[in-house]
Protein backbone atom coordinates (compact mmCIF):
# COMPACT_ATOMS: atom_id res chain seq x y z
CA UNK A 1 0.00 0.00 0.00
CA UNK A 2 1.57 3.38 -0.87
CA UNK A 3 -0.12 6.81 -0.57
CA UNK A 4 -0.86 8.14 -4.14
CA UNK A 5 -1.43 12.18 -3.30
CA UNK A 6 0.84 13.97 -1.28
CA UNK A 7 0.92 17.92 -0.89
CA UNK A 8 2.98 19.66 -2.70
CA UNK A 9 5.09 20.91 -0.04
CA UNK A 10 5.64 17.29 1.09
CA UNK A 11 7.19 16.36 -1.94
CA UNK A 12 9.31 19.38 -2.13
CA UNK A 13 10.74 18.20 1.45
CA UNK A 14 10.67 14.50 0.43
CA UNK A 15 14.15 14.72 0.37
CA UNK A 16 14.05 14.82 4.47
CA UNK A 17 11.32 12.38 5.15
CA UNK A 18 11.96 9.11 5.32
CA UNK A 19 11.22 6.83 2.07
CA UNK A 20 10.78 3.26 1.63
CA UNK A 21 10.70 1.48 -1.44
CA UNK A 22 7.80 -1.73 -2.20
CA UNK A 23 8.03 -3.34 -5.07
CA UNK A 24 10.17 -0.70 -6.69
CA UNK A 25 7.49 1.69 -5.80
CA UNK A 26 8.37 4.84 -3.13
CA UNK A 27 6.28 5.00 0.01
CA UNK A 28 6.60 8.08 2.44
CA UNK A 29 6.55 7.80 6.17
CA UNK A 30 3.13 8.37 7.33
CA UNK A 31 4.35 10.23 9.88
CA UNK A 32 6.50 12.35 8.02
CA UNK A 33 3.22 13.35 5.72
CA UNK A 34 0.90 14.10 8.95
CA UNK A 35 3.98 16.80 9.73
CA UNK A 36 4.15 18.10 6.54
CA UNK A 37 0.32 18.60 6.40
CA UNK A 38 0.72 20.62 10.14
CA UNK A 39 3.21 22.80 8.67
CA UNK A 40 0.95 23.42 5.11
CA UNK A 41 -1.79 23.94 7.43
CA UNK A 42 0.12 26.03 9.62
CA UNK A 43 1.51 28.45 6.29
CA UNK A 44 -2.15 28.66 4.96
CA UNK A 45 -3.39 30.13 8.53
CA UNK A 46 -0.82 32.50 8.95
CA UNK A 47 -1.69 33.84 5.65
CA UNK A 48 -5.19 33.77 6.07
CA UNK A 49 -5.39 34.63 9.62
CA UNK A 50 -2.60 35.55 11.23
CA UNK A 51 -0.89 38.50 9.18
CA UNK A 52 -4.57 40.28 9.18
CA UNK A 53 -5.00 40.06 12.51
CA UNK A 54 -1.02 40.69 12.92
CA UNK A 55 -1.83 43.88 10.69
CA UNK A 56 -5.15 45.12 12.29
CA UNK A 57 -3.05 45.05 16.04
CA UNK A 58 -0.23 46.90 14.05
CA UNK A 59 -2.72 49.75 12.24
CA UNK A 60 -4.48 49.67 15.58
CA UNK A 61 -1.47 50.50 17.47
CA UNK A 62 -0.58 53.47 15.32
CA UNK A 63 -3.76 55.24 15.51
CA UNK A 64 -3.77 54.88 19.28
CA UNK A 65 0.00 55.87 19.94
CA UNK A 66 -0.25 58.81 16.88
CA UNK A 67 -3.83 59.94 19.63
CA UNK A 68 -1.98 59.73 22.61
CA UNK A 69 0.99 61.59 21.90
CA UNK A 70 -1.12 63.85 19.87
CA UNK A 71 -4.63 64.46 20.96
CA UNK A 72 -6.83 66.88 20.76
CA UNK A 73 -4.09 67.19 17.87
CA UNK A 74 -1.03 70.07 17.48
CA UNK A 75 -2.84 73.32 16.26
CA UNK A 76 -0.25 75.97 15.20
CA UNK A 77 -1.92 79.60 14.96
CA UNK A 78 -3.32 79.23 11.49
CA UNK A 79 -5.38 75.71 13.10
CA UNK A 80 -6.60 77.94 16.09
CA UNK A 81 -8.01 80.37 13.68
CA UNK A 82 -9.22 77.90 11.41
CA UNK A 83 -11.11 75.89 14.63
CA UNK A 84 -12.82 79.27 15.29
CA UNK A 85 -13.77 79.93 11.83
CA UNK A 86 -15.53 76.56 11.77
CA UNK A 87 -17.40 76.90 15.30
CA UNK A 88 -18.55 80.66 14.22
CA UNK A 89 -19.61 79.36 10.48
CA UNK A 90 -17.85 82.34 9.41
CA UNK A 91 -15.45 81.26 6.35
CA UNK A 92 -12.98 82.88 4.87
CA UNK A 93 -10.82 82.02 1.69
CA UNK A 94 -7.64 82.80 3.95
CA UNK A 95 -7.36 79.08 4.79
CA UNK A 96 -9.14 76.28 3.11
CA UNK A 97 -12.45 77.25 3.50
CA UNK A 98 -13.46 73.83 2.83
CA UNK A 99 -11.22 72.25 5.22
CA UNK A 100 -13.00 74.74 8.43
CA UNK A 101 -16.16 73.53 6.96
CA UNK A 102 -15.35 69.82 7.41
CA UNK A 103 -14.43 70.41 10.65
CA UNK A 104 -17.94 72.05 11.52
CA UNK A 105 -19.32 69.06 10.21
CA UNK A 106 -16.81 66.95 12.03
CA UNK A 107 -17.76 68.74 15.80
CA UNK A 108 -21.33 67.85 14.63
CA UNK A 109 -20.18 64.08 16.02
CA UNK A 110 -17.58 64.88 18.49
CA UNK A 111 -17.55 68.51 20.19
CA UNK A 112 -14.15 70.14 20.52
CA UNK A 113 -11.03 69.94 17.95
CA UNK A 114 -9.90 66.68 18.31
CA UNK A 115 -13.27 65.96 16.03
CA UNK A 116 -10.98 66.66 12.93
CA UNK A 117 -8.24 64.67 14.35
CA UNK A 118 -10.78 61.53 14.62
CA UNK A 119 -11.17 62.44 10.58
CA UNK A 120 -7.31 62.53 9.63
CA UNK A 121 -6.63 58.89 11.86
CA UNK A 122 -9.91 57.69 10.09
CA UNK A 123 -8.08 58.66 6.83
CA UNK A 124 -5.10 57.46 7.82
CA UNK A 125 -6.16 54.08 9.07
CA UNK A 126 -8.22 53.20 5.70
CA UNK A 127 -5.40 54.18 3.69
CA UNK A 128 -3.19 51.91 5.51
CA UNK A 129 -5.57 49.17 5.56
CA UNK A 130 -6.06 49.81 1.78
CA UNK A 131 -2.71 49.42 0.56
CA UNK A 132 -2.40 46.91 3.16
CA UNK A 133 -5.40 45.14 0.97
CA UNK A 134 -3.08 45.56 -1.96
CA UNK A 135 -0.37 43.29 -0.85
CA UNK A 136 -2.04 39.51 -1.27
CA UNK A 137 -1.23 38.57 2.25
CA UNK A 138 2.86 39.31 1.83
CA UNK A 139 4.62 39.67 5.23
CA UNK A 140 5.64 42.97 3.18
CA UNK A 141 2.44 44.83 4.17
CA UNK A 142 3.16 44.86 7.95
CA UNK A 143 5.62 47.43 6.73
CA UNK A 144 3.00 50.01 5.73
CA UNK A 145 1.70 50.90 9.64
CA UNK A 146 5.60 50.75 10.83
CA UNK A 147 6.15 53.21 8.55
CA UNK A 148 4.11 55.69 9.97
CA UNK A 149 6.26 55.10 13.05
CA UNK A 150 9.52 57.09 11.41
CA UNK A 151 10.38 59.82 12.95
CA UNK A 152 9.94 61.99 9.29
CA UNK A 153 6.42 60.81 8.97
CA UNK A 154 4.98 60.69 12.06
CA UNK A 155 5.85 64.29 13.25
CA UNK A 156 3.46 65.82 11.28
CA UNK A 157 0.83 62.86 11.74
CA UNK A 158 -1.40 64.56 14.41
CA UNK A 159 -1.19 67.81 13.64
CA UNK A 160 -4.35 69.60 12.48
CA UNK A 161 -3.01 71.09 8.86
CA UNK A 162 -4.38 70.99 5.57
CA UNK A 163 -1.21 69.59 4.76
CA UNK A 164 -2.18 66.29 6.45
CA UNK A 165 -5.58 66.06 5.03
CA UNK A 166 -4.33 66.24 1.82
CA UNK A 167 -1.33 63.73 2.40
CA UNK A 168 -4.03 61.03 3.70
CA UNK A 169 -6.82 61.54 1.47
CA UNK A 170 -3.98 60.81 -1.47
CA UNK A 171 -2.66 58.05 0.19
CA UNK A 172 -6.75 56.53 0.45
CA UNK A 173 -7.37 57.87 -3.28
CA UNK A 174 -3.76 55.90 -4.68
CA UNK A 175 -4.42 52.58 -2.56
CA UNK A 176 -8.28 52.33 -4.71
CA UNK A 177 -7.00 53.32 -8.12
CA UNK A 178 -3.77 51.62 -8.78
CA UNK A 179 -4.77 47.75 -8.35
CA UNK A 180 -4.62 44.77 -10.13
CA UNK A 181 -8.42 44.56 -10.36
CA UNK A 182 -10.02 47.26 -12.11
CA UNK A 183 -13.09 48.03 -10.79
CA UNK A 184 -14.84 51.74 -11.84
CA UNK A 185 -16.82 51.50 -8.83
CA UNK A 186 -13.21 52.03 -7.20
CA UNK A 187 -12.44 55.15 -9.54
CA UNK A 188 -15.62 56.84 -8.34
CA UNK A 189 -15.10 55.71 -4.82
CA UNK A 190 -11.49 57.92 -4.94
CA UNK A 191 -13.10 60.65 -6.55
CA UNK A 192 -13.98 62.64 -3.46
CA UNK A 193 -10.52 61.66 -1.96
CA UNK A 194 -8.94 63.58 -4.59
CA UNK A 195 -11.69 66.91 -4.61
CA UNK A 196 -10.90 66.87 -0.80
CA UNK A 197 -6.86 66.85 -1.54
CA UNK A 198 -7.25 70.14 -3.94
CA UNK A 199 -10.28 71.61 -1.73
CA UNK A 200 -7.83 71.64 1.00
CA UNK A 201 -4.54 72.65 -0.55
CA UNK A 202 -4.64 74.16 -3.95
CA UNK A 203 -1.38 73.38 -5.07
CA UNK A 204 -1.97 69.32 -4.83
CA UNK A 205 -3.69 70.09 -7.97
CA UNK A 206 -0.49 69.23 -9.49
CA UNK A 207 0.07 66.51 -7.16
CA UNK A 208 -3.55 65.23 -8.43
CA UNK A 209 -2.85 65.41 -12.07
CA UNK A 210 -0.29 62.77 -12.91
CA UNK A 211 -2.22 60.42 -10.80
CA UNK A 212 -5.48 60.95 -12.78
CA UNK A 213 -3.54 60.28 -15.70
CA UNK A 214 -1.63 57.51 -15.02
CA UNK A 215 -5.11 56.06 -13.92
CA UNK A 216 -6.69 56.35 -17.34
CA UNK A 217 -3.58 54.79 -18.60
CA UNK A 218 -3.92 51.77 -15.92
CA UNK A 219 -7.57 51.38 -16.92
CA UNK A 220 -7.51 52.36 -20.58
CA UNK A 221 -4.39 51.05 -21.52
CA UNK A 222 -5.04 51.40 -25.28
CA UNK A 223 -6.31 54.64 -25.29
CA UNK A 224 -4.53 56.83 -27.51
CA UNK A 225 -2.48 59.13 -25.08
CA UNK A 226 -3.97 62.29 -26.07
CA UNK A 227 -7.66 61.06 -25.04
CA UNK A 228 -5.62 60.31 -21.46
CA UNK A 229 -4.62 64.12 -21.52
CA UNK A 230 -7.62 65.65 -22.40
CA UNK A 231 -9.46 63.74 -19.98
CA UNK A 232 -7.34 64.34 -17.24
CA UNK A 233 -7.50 68.81 -18.34
CA UNK A 234 -11.31 68.02 -18.24
CA UNK A 235 -11.09 66.08 -14.52
CA UNK A 236 -9.23 68.75 -13.39
CA UNK A 237 -10.91 71.83 -14.56
CA UNK A 238 -14.47 69.40 -12.71
CA UNK A 239 -12.35 69.56 -9.37
CA UNK A 240 -11.51 73.38 -9.60
CA UNK A 241 -14.96 74.53 -10.36
CA UNK A 242 -16.08 72.14 -7.69
CA UNK A 243 -14.05 73.67 -5.47
CA UNK A 244 -14.72 77.37 -6.08
CA UNK A 245 -18.46 76.75 -6.28
CA UNK A 246 -18.54 74.76 -2.83
CA UNK A 247 -16.20 77.41 -1.43
CA UNK A 248 -18.14 80.61 -2.70
CA UNK A 249 -21.71 79.66 -3.44
CA UNK A 250 -22.25 77.00 -0.95
CA UNK A 251 -19.84 77.61 2.29
CA UNK A 252 -20.27 81.17 1.31
CA UNK A 253 -16.88 81.74 2.20
CA UNK A 254 -15.78 85.85 2.81
CA UNK A 255 -12.65 86.71 -0.52
CA UNK A 256 -9.20 88.12 1.57
CA UNK A 257 -7.78 88.11 -1.77
CA UNK A 258 -4.82 86.18 0.11
CA UNK A 259 -2.49 86.41 -2.87
CA UNK A 260 -2.07 90.06 -2.72
CA UNK A 261 0.41 89.12 0.28
CA UNK A 262 2.29 87.19 -2.04
CA UNK A 263 2.25 89.86 -4.87
CA UNK A 264 3.28 92.31 -2.73
CA UNK A 265 6.55 90.55 -1.65
CA UNK A 266 6.92 89.39 -5.51
CA UNK A 267 6.85 93.82 -6.21
CA UNK A 268 9.62 94.15 -3.38
CA UNK A 269 11.77 91.41 -3.99
CA UNK A 270 11.67 92.66 -8.09
CA UNK A 271 12.01 96.38 -6.70
CA UNK A 272 15.10 95.65 -4.74
CA UNK A 273 16.96 93.66 -7.40
CA UNK A 274 16.32 96.26 -10.22
CA UNK A 275 17.27 99.20 -7.81
CA UNK A 276 14.32 100.80 -7.48
CA UNK A 277 11.06 101.26 -5.46
CA UNK A 278 7.80 100.48 -6.93
CA UNK A 279 6.28 100.47 -4.03
CA UNK A 280 7.24 104.08 -2.57
CA UNK A 281 5.49 103.60 0.85
CA UNK A 282 8.09 101.38 1.48
CA UNK A 283 11.27 102.97 3.17
CA UNK A 284 14.40 102.31 0.43
CA UNK A 285 16.56 101.13 3.39
CA UNK A 286 13.67 98.67 4.72
CA UNK A 287 13.31 97.50 1.01
CA UNK A 288 16.57 96.76 0.64
CA UNK A 289 17.07 94.94 3.76
CA UNK A 290 14.25 93.07 4.61
CA UNK A 291 14.24 91.91 0.44
CA UNK A 292 17.55 90.23 1.12
CA UNK A 293 15.99 86.69 2.46
CA UNK A 294 15.66 84.68 -0.12
CA UNK A 295 12.53 83.08 0.68
CA UNK A 296 8.53 85.33 1.50
CA UNK A 297 8.49 84.42 5.21
CA UNK A 298 11.85 85.84 6.17
CA UNK A 299 11.13 88.74 3.78
CA UNK A 300 7.59 89.28 5.47
CA UNK A 301 9.03 89.07 9.34
CA UNK A 302 11.64 91.61 8.38
CA UNK A 303 9.16 93.83 7.36
CA UNK A 304 6.62 93.32 10.79
CA UNK A 305 9.61 93.83 12.82
CA UNK A 306 10.42 97.23 10.65
CA UNK A 307 6.68 97.98 11.60
CA UNK A 308 4.77 97.38 8.86
CA UNK A 309 1.35 95.37 8.75
CA UNK A 310 1.12 92.67 11.27
CA UNK A 311 0.48 90.28 8.61
CA UNK A 312 3.39 90.46 6.72
CA UNK A 313 1.35 92.31 3.51
CA UNK A 314 3.46 95.39 1.94
CA UNK A 315 -0.14 95.80 0.06
CA UNK A 316 -2.77 95.70 2.72
CA UNK A 317 -4.36 98.62 2.11
CA UNK A 318 -4.54 98.98 -1.40
CA UNK A 319 -7.75 97.72 -3.43
CA UNK A 320 -7.07 94.48 -5.28
CA UNK A 321 -7.50 95.55 -8.89
CA UNK A 322 -4.57 98.22 -8.27
CA UNK A 323 -2.00 95.37 -6.48
CA UNK A 324 -3.24 92.89 -9.27
CA UNK A 325 -2.59 95.30 -11.90
CA UNK A 326 1.21 96.36 -10.89
CA UNK A 327 2.06 92.70 -9.81
CA UNK A 328 1.33 91.93 -13.63
CA UNK A 329 3.30 94.60 -14.77
CA UNK A 330 6.32 93.89 -12.50
CA UNK A 331 6.45 90.42 -13.26
CA UNK A 332 5.89 91.48 -17.27
CA UNK A 333 8.43 93.67 -17.33
CA UNK A 334 10.87 91.41 -15.62
CA UNK A 335 10.32 87.91 -16.23
CA UNK A 336 14.29 86.55 -15.67
CA UNK A 337 14.44 88.26 -11.91
CA UNK A 338 11.28 86.87 -11.08
CA UNK A 339 11.91 83.95 -11.85
CA UNK A 340 15.19 83.77 -10.49
CA UNK A 341 13.06 84.89 -7.37
CA UNK A 342 11.45 81.36 -7.63
CA UNK A 343 14.31 79.15 -7.83
CA UNK A 344 16.45 81.00 -5.05
CA UNK A 345 13.25 80.35 -2.76
CA UNK A 346 13.13 76.82 -4.08
CA UNK A 347 16.55 75.85 -3.71
CA UNK A 348 16.54 77.71 -0.37
CA UNK A 349 13.83 75.29 0.91
CA UNK A 350 15.56 72.02 -0.50
CA UNK A 351 17.83 72.68 2.67
CA UNK A 352 21.39 71.51 0.93
CA UNK A 353 23.22 68.99 3.11
CA UNK A 354 25.63 72.11 4.51
CA UNK A 355 21.95 73.47 5.43
CA UNK A 356 19.97 72.64 8.91
CA UNK A 357 17.06 71.27 8.42
CA UNK A 358 13.95 73.83 8.50
CA UNK A 359 10.57 73.58 10.36
CA UNK A 360 10.78 70.20 10.68
CA UNK A 361 8.82 69.72 13.99
CA UNK A 362 5.45 71.70 15.55
CA UNK A 363 4.73 71.25 19.49
CA UNK A 364 1.62 71.33 21.26
CA UNK A 365 -1.04 74.09 20.69
CA UNK A 366 -0.47 78.09 19.52
CA UNK A 367 -2.15 80.36 22.06
CA UNK A 368 -5.77 80.76 22.38
CA UNK A 369 -8.64 81.95 24.21
CA UNK A 370 -10.64 78.77 23.55
CA UNK A 371 -8.43 76.84 27.05
CA UNK A 372 -7.46 74.18 24.27
CA UNK A 373 -4.69 72.05 25.57
CA UNK A 374 -2.83 68.35 25.11
CA UNK A 375 -4.36 65.89 26.96
CA UNK A 376 -1.40 64.44 27.57
CA UNK A 377 1.51 66.29 27.53
CA UNK A 378 3.53 63.58 29.01
CA UNK A 379 3.40 61.67 25.85
CA UNK A 380 3.63 64.23 23.69
CA UNK A 381 6.87 64.83 25.33
CA UNK A 382 8.17 61.73 24.38
CA UNK A 383 7.66 61.65 21.16
CA UNK A 384 9.08 65.42 21.08
CA UNK A 385 12.25 63.72 22.48
CA UNK A 386 12.47 60.87 19.41
CA UNK A 387 11.96 63.77 17.15
CA UNK A 388 15.14 65.74 19.16
CA UNK A 389 17.22 62.47 19.09
CA UNK A 390 16.75 61.76 15.35
CA UNK A 391 17.55 64.61 14.64
CA UNK A 392 20.48 64.64 16.23
CA UNK A 393 21.57 61.50 14.04
CA UNK A 394 22.76 61.75 10.67
CA UNK A 395 19.07 60.47 10.27
CA UNK A 396 18.94 64.75 10.48
CA UNK A 397 19.19 64.11 6.48
CA UNK A 398 15.40 62.88 5.97
CA UNK A 399 13.89 65.95 7.53
CA UNK A 400 15.65 67.70 4.11
CA UNK A 401 13.36 68.10 1.36
CA UNK A 402 16.34 67.75 -1.11
CA UNK A 403 16.62 64.11 -0.05
CA UNK A 404 12.78 63.45 -1.21
CA UNK A 405 13.17 65.04 -4.64
CA UNK A 406 16.50 62.81 -4.93
CA UNK A 407 14.86 59.84 -3.84
CA UNK A 408 11.55 60.36 -6.13
CA UNK A 409 13.86 61.07 -8.95
CA UNK A 410 16.44 58.03 -8.19
CA UNK A 411 13.64 55.85 -7.50
CA UNK A 412 11.59 56.60 -11.00
CA UNK A 413 14.85 56.19 -13.16
CA UNK A 414 15.69 52.68 -11.70
CA UNK A 415 11.71 51.49 -11.65
CA UNK A 416 11.29 52.76 -15.57
CA UNK A 417 14.26 49.86 -16.20
CA UNK A 418 12.34 46.88 -14.68
CA UNK A 419 9.33 45.12 -16.78
CA UNK A 420 5.95 46.02 -16.60
CA UNK A 421 4.02 44.92 -13.51
CA UNK A 422 1.42 46.45 -10.93
CA UNK A 423 4.07 47.52 -8.45
CA UNK A 424 5.82 49.49 -11.05
CA UNK A 425 2.77 51.41 -11.87
CA UNK A 426 2.01 51.87 -8.16
CA UNK A 427 5.87 52.74 -7.77
CA UNK A 428 5.85 55.29 -10.69
CA UNK A 429 2.40 56.82 -9.99
CA UNK A 430 3.65 57.79 -6.04
CA UNK A 431 6.70 59.47 -7.22
CA UNK A 432 5.98 61.35 -10.06
CA UNK A 433 3.24 62.54 -7.96
CA UNK A 434 5.48 63.47 -5.54
CA UNK A 435 7.95 65.41 -8.23
CA UNK A 436 4.52 67.00 -9.34
CA UNK A 437 3.94 68.22 -5.23
CA UNK A 438 7.16 69.43 -5.67
CA UNK A 439 6.91 71.48 -9.08
CA UNK A 440 4.27 73.41 -7.12
CA UNK A 441 6.46 74.64 -4.42
CA UNK A 442 8.84 75.68 -7.38
CA UNK A 443 5.58 77.82 -8.41
CA UNK A 444 5.59 79.42 -5.19
CA UNK A 445 6.81 78.16 -1.83
CA UNK A 446 6.47 80.79 1.65
CA UNK A 447 8.82 79.07 3.60
CA UNK A 448 11.17 76.33 4.96
CA UNK A 449 8.54 74.07 6.40
CA UNK A 450 9.09 70.37 5.73
CA UNK A 451 5.32 69.95 6.08
CA UNK A 452 4.64 71.61 2.28
CA UNK A 453 6.30 67.99 1.28
CA UNK A 454 4.68 66.17 3.59
CA UNK A 455 2.92 64.17 0.69
CA UNK A 456 5.94 63.39 -0.83
CA UNK A 457 7.57 61.74 1.66
CA UNK A 458 5.04 59.28 2.54
CA UNK A 459 4.58 58.87 -0.96
CA UNK A 460 8.43 57.88 -1.86
CA UNK A 461 8.57 56.20 1.85
CA UNK A 462 5.50 54.06 0.12
CA UNK A 463 7.47 53.13 -2.98
CA UNK A 464 10.37 52.08 -1.19
CA UNK A 465 8.95 49.45 0.48
CA UNK A 466 6.75 48.02 -2.55
CA UNK A 467 10.55 48.24 -4.39
CA UNK A 468 11.41 46.34 -1.78
CA UNK A 469 9.15 43.63 -2.24
CA UNK A 470 9.76 43.52 -5.46
CA UNK A 471 13.30 41.85 -4.54
CA UNK A 472 12.21 39.45 -1.77
CA UNK A 473 13.88 36.17 -3.00
CA UNK A 474 14.40 37.44 -6.67
CA UNK A 475 10.84 37.45 -7.47
CA UNK A 476 8.07 40.20 -7.30
CA UNK A 477 5.55 40.16 -4.36
CA UNK A 478 2.13 39.81 -5.86
CA UNK A 479 0.15 42.49 -5.48
CA UNK A 480 -3.96 42.79 -5.90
Amino acid sequence: MYIKKVPSCCVMRSATMTVREIHGKPVFDRHAILVCYYFNGFNINMKKILLPALSFLLVFGLIVSIWACFAPGFMSYDSVVQYQSALDQHYTDSHPAIMSYVWHLCMQLVPGPQSLLYLHLTLLAVGVFIWQANFRNSIWSLLIPALFMLPWVINFAGVLWKDVGMAFSLLIATGLLFTRRKSMWLVLLSMPFLFYAIGVRHNAVLAVIPIMFLAFRHYFPKAPIWLGCLTTILLTGVFLLTVFTVTYSFINAEKKHYETFLMGDDIATISAKTHQNLLPWVKDNDLTTCSAPPILYERAMCFIGKGYDPSGSLVVDIPYDETYSLWKKTILSYPLEYALVRVEAFFYFLRPPQALPGYTWFYGIAKNDMNIKLMNPEMAGVLEQYMISTNKTVLSELFKPYVWLLLAAIILVWVSRTPASIEKTQITVLNISALGCFFSLLIAVPSVDFRYVYWCVIATTLSVVILASTFRSGHKTEVS
